[in-house]
């Protein structure tokens, strides 16, 4: 009895122990081939958000109050100068301004990209022809007009006015050197000229500029649209994806952290406001419907809670650079968590990692400090981590092991890309070594 019992205490342990054997690794062969990663995690309970959520003194505290949003939005548009409000556009642009904008967004992926992406080198003929297209012998007045619109549809924003995919390396085609943002449905931007063919239209969005195709366009007047915007009763989407029909079809679907005007709720659907364009392009408002399982009634609560179910979300989404095929990179990730609380991230990481006076440079420590500093300093749901190229949002420690969820390309010499949405440790790749900034999303 007593020897049965030893073995059977011997096995528990070494079964224990052996689940425990790299929690924190990928699970990769000894096998010296590069390898794909299936499995990110051997442990499965880290793809849970309710193990992390559990491990927090109090998930549901109140990080910032809306009116504590309000000011940190205001910040960083006045202060940062990486966020644009629609009410503040200036209803005209200096000329100049504009064409020197456009020329340097043309000449910029010019000396970036050589290929396209059937593997041919791009031809400076091509170069001419956009050139071309980008219409510059217009500006004749000193001054340009704003014209206003909404998007109607999920939107590629580009570098320069075309569809091609244009590649810094040959054969990289998941990395369209020419693709700026992706803007979902309603989303407001000024228009500061098109291109020679009428087909794009160049304008600045909330967080960037660039050409935007004009079928995806609908223009209206500024007031109009404000109010479209200002809406005192909206809804904001917090799945991934949220489909949106008119009259019982599927028209398009919209990524997390989008607001719309809510009309009233028909069982288990909402009714929306959207914008579409007639026949002449200008903007009309029509009902639309989304589910209601899919929304939420204004914004969500800012609590790391909320943050973290938000972000598991997206696990095993596949990465989109840019918004490429309508997915998400690594900061329209953070981007689309924060929206649904109301907080407003620039579009790119490393002005995401400044966008808060509460940050703490990173570069230059030992890992041990790091580890130390992430210890004391970071706040899970309320902290991103930057590192050159990539951000990411902090789970915080298990194990003694820090811990991230992140949209990652991923590559390395020893595997290929992950290429989509995974809980990490932040030795994910030598992570751990390469952070250089701590933010936190708070005024303080």
């Amino acid at each position: 009895m007593k020897n049965s019992l030893i073995i059977t205490l011997c096995t528990a342990l070494l079964f224990s122990s052996c689940q425990d054997v790299g929690d924190n690794k990928p699970l990769l062969s000894n096998s010296k081939k590069k390898q794909p990663i299936i499995i990110v995690n051997r442990n499965r309970h880290l793809n849970i958000p309710e193990f992390w959520i559990d491990r927090i003194e109090n998930p549901n505290k109140i990080i910032m109050s809306q009116k504590e949003i309000i000011q940190f939005n205001n910040n960083t548009a006045h202060k940062k100068g990486t966020l644009n409000f629609f009410k503040e556009i200036n209803k005209s642009y200096g000329s100049s301004w504009v064409k020197k904008s456009i020329l340097a967004n043309f000449k910029g992926i010019k000396s970036r990209v050589s290929y396209f992406e059937d593997g041919n080198k791009i031809s400076q003929m091509f170069y001419a022809d956009i050139k071309e297209k980008l219409n510059l012998k217009t500006f004749l007045d000193s001054s340009v007009q704003t014209r206003y619109a909404l998007t109607t549809a999920y939107s590629n924003q580009k570098i320069v006015p075309t569809e091609l995919s244009l590649l810094k390396k040959q054969h990289e085609i998941h990395f369209d050197r020419n693709q700026n943002s992706a803007l979902d449905l309603a989303t407001p931007v000024a228009i500061l000229h098109s291109s020679d063919d009428g087909l794009w239209h160049y304008g600045i969005g909330p967080t960037s500029s660039g050409w935007i195709r004009s079928e995806n366009l609908a223009f209206g007047e500024r007031e109009e649209i404000l109010n479209y915007l200002n809406a005192k009763s909206f809804v904001i989407t917090t799945a991934a994806k949220t489909a949106i029909s008119i009259a019982g079809e599927y028209h398009d679907y919209m990524r997390m952290g989008v607001k719309l005007p809510s009309i009233l709720k028909l069982d288990d659907m909402t009714m929306v406001m959207i914008p579409m364009a007639d026949d002449n392009g200008n903007l009309v408002l029509t009902n639309a419907t989304v589910k209601t399982t899919d929304i939420h009634e204004g914004y969500l609560a800012y609590t790391a809670k909320n943050i973290l179910t938000q972000a598991f979300k997206f696990l095993h989404a596949p990465y989109g650079w840019g918004g490429m095929y309508g997915e998400q990179d690594c900061s329209k990730f953070i981007q689309e968590i924060y929206a649904t609380v109301g907080v407003r991230l620039p579009r790119n990481s490393m002005s995401q990692s400044n966008v808060s006076e509460a940050k703490l440079e990173l570069s230059g420590l030992s890992k041990a400090s790091k580890q130390t500093f992430l210890r004391t300093t970071a706040n899970v749901g309320g902290s991103i981590l930057h590192l050159k190229g990539h951000i990411v949002l902090y789970l915080g420690e298990y194990k003694d092991e820090p811990y991230i969820i992140h949209t990652v390309w991923g590559a390395s010499s020893r595997h290929y890309a992950l290429g989509r949405t995974a809980v990490t440790s932040l030795n994910f790749n030598n992570y751990l070594n390469k952070i250089d900034r701590l933010t936190n999303i708070t005024l303080e």
